[in-house]
């Protein structure tokens, strides 16, 4: 916005010296200067001194313009445009103060134009040519400064969306997300009869990794898994993180001999790949638990049997994934060597 400005007061600049007004004109060069001084303050991070140089310019740029002018001139609309900008920055009580003293200032200034005239009159086109110029240029600042915050808007609108529906940490789906894709998922395996397979899988002995290589290390190794686990996925598949050490991963259009396979591949990739870490290369596994969601039953039946599953493979060694069905559980884990 301060080089927007800075180009405005250029605009000013040529049309004052078009009018022969070499005062007014000298007035843009010093806001013209203010201006690019504020945007490399800006880009510094000095973001405050960069906002208090825009309001020393602005306020004393706006009174002079309508006491040489007059009030007709229109200096004043560019006031406005600070309004949306205090309102949507500071609290309801410094909004609504710095309006009362926008009100106040504006009043005060249309009385004092009203009093002493004129100080530099110009001539009646050119004062209108002024007047409409003011106008242009507010209308195009105020939707300039607009689009700027919608645009902050919509940015702060996908970071809560993200938030809601991410994992912190990993950047994974999260599990409230998970759960209501896994719903619409289960709602479309029963209009279409579609098989639904779900995965659970859990990193063996991560309280070892946690105590060997610290929180930052085990904190590296759920990213480096969570990547590995996603990159291995089908894309239409939908993997999060369940909680922990834990990850789900909802396998559509799959029965259990097909999820198997891509249950090994991702179980075989984590162990072949080691994570690199602050300590080191860590090597870790991961074991699993496989079932097919039916159709007509809760979520979290398919959920216990996914468990009972993930603590067979613990039991029986790790590092392997084991499936249940319904009727009866089957293993058909695989013990890497």
């Amino acid at each position: 916005m301060a080089l927007l400005a800075a180009g405005v007061d250029c605009i000013y600049l040529l049309f004052f010296l078009a009018l022969d007004s070499p005062v007014l004109a000298w007035v843009n060069v010093l806001s013209v200067a203010m201006y690019l001084q504020a945007y490399r303050l800006a880009r510094a991070g000095r973001l405050h001194a960069a906002s208090l140089l825009i309001w020393l310019e602005a306020f004393p740029h706006a009174a002079l313009g309508t006491l040489m002018t007059g009030w007709e001139s229109g200096f004043h609309y560019l006031l406005l445009m600070f309004i949306p900008a205090v309102v949507l920055t500071n609290s309801r009580t410094r909004a609504r103060l710095f309006v009362a003293a926008l009100l106040l200032f504006l009043v005060s200034l249309d009385f004092l134009a009203r009093q002493l005239g004129p100080l530099a009159p110009l001539a009646a086109p050119a004062l209108i040519a002024l007047k409409w110029l003011n106008i242009s240029i507010f209308v195009i600042m105020f939707s300039a400064l607009a689009s700027y915050f919608r645009h902050r808007i919509n940015l702060s609108e996908k970071h809560l969306q993200a938030l809601a529906m991410e994992d912190a940490l990993t950047g994974l789906y999260n599990r409230r997300h998970f759960q209501q894709v896994a719903e619409q998922e289960l709602s479309r395996s029963r209009r279409t009869g579609s098989q639904l397979a779900l995965l659970i899988f859990d990193i063996d002995w991560f309280k070892k990794i946690n105590d060997t290589h610290g929180h930052e290390g085990g904190d590296q190794v759920l990213i480096s898994v969570g990547r590995m686990l996603k990159f291995e996925a089908r894309h239409i598949d939908t993997l999060a993180r369940w909680g922990g050490e834990e990850f789900v991963l909802l396998m559509p259009n799959a029965d259990l001999k097909e999820a198997m396979v891509v249950a090994q591949r991702l179980r075989q990739k984590v162990e072949d790949t080691p994570v690199a870490c602050h300590t080191g290369e860590v090597s870790c596994t991961v074991s699993g638990g496989l079932t097919l969601i039916q159709a007509h039953e809760p979520l979290n039946q398919a959920f216990a049997r996914a468990d009972r599953a993930l603590y067979r493979s613990k039991r029986e060694g790790r590092n392997r994934v084991s499936a249940e069905q319904v009727s009866e559980p089957v293993a058909q884990g695989q013990v890497a060597v």
